[in-house]
């Protein structure tokens, strides 16, 4: 099985910028990060689309998990304190 190798967003946008400023040709920039120069057309149409995404790292996986945890308790309370502030009707009025 081929493991393929992963880019941060930061990372892809630092080669796009060297390249679109004049730093690098793509050649040069390709050659230098030991990747495909169609590999990086690609990053740049990404970058101009505003398509692109990056890879979550475990933590960020795991903050997301515990947003949601947090994101439904909250509204476990929400409903709970609006269940308390209703006024509770009594059989003699």
């Amino acid at each position: 099985m081929r493991k393929y190798r992963s880019y941060t967003v930061e990372f892809k946008r630092t080669v796009v910028e060297e390249i679109d400023s004049g730093k690098k040709t793509q050649a040069a920039a390709a050659r230098e990060y030991e990747i495909a120069s169609s590999l990086i057309d690609r990053w740049r149409e990404q970058i101009y689309a505003g398509t692109i995404k990056g890879v979550p790292t475990a933590k960020e996986k795991q903050l997301e998990r515990e947003l949601e945890k947090y994101k439904s308790k909250v509204g476990e309370l929400t409903l709970f304190i609006d269940m308390l502030k209703k006024p509770k009707k009594t059989l003699c009025s």
